[in-house]
């Protein structure tokens, strides 16, 4: 993800490390086939949220395509 610094280089806080991990996790979840539509669809929920904070905190880019929110 991000390695554990923002997009121009600051170091991550504790705060930031844990919403970077939540995202990651969400999107992992997000990427699985074997989840019932209700889950599915929760979760992407979720993460098209998380996205927003970690997108606004230059903490992640990338592209909700490649996210599949």
């Amino acid at each position: 993800m991000s390695g554990g610094k923002d997009l121009i280089g600051r170091p991550l806080d504790e705060t930031e490390r844990a919403l970077v991990d939540v995202y990651a996790r969400l999107k992992a979840l997000a990427a699985r086939d074997d989840s019932a539509p209700c889950v599915a669809s929760n979760v992407r929920f979720a993460l098209a949220a998380v996205f927003q904070a970690v997108n606004d905190l230059g903490l992640v880019f990338e592209p909700t395509d490649d996210v599949r929110v």
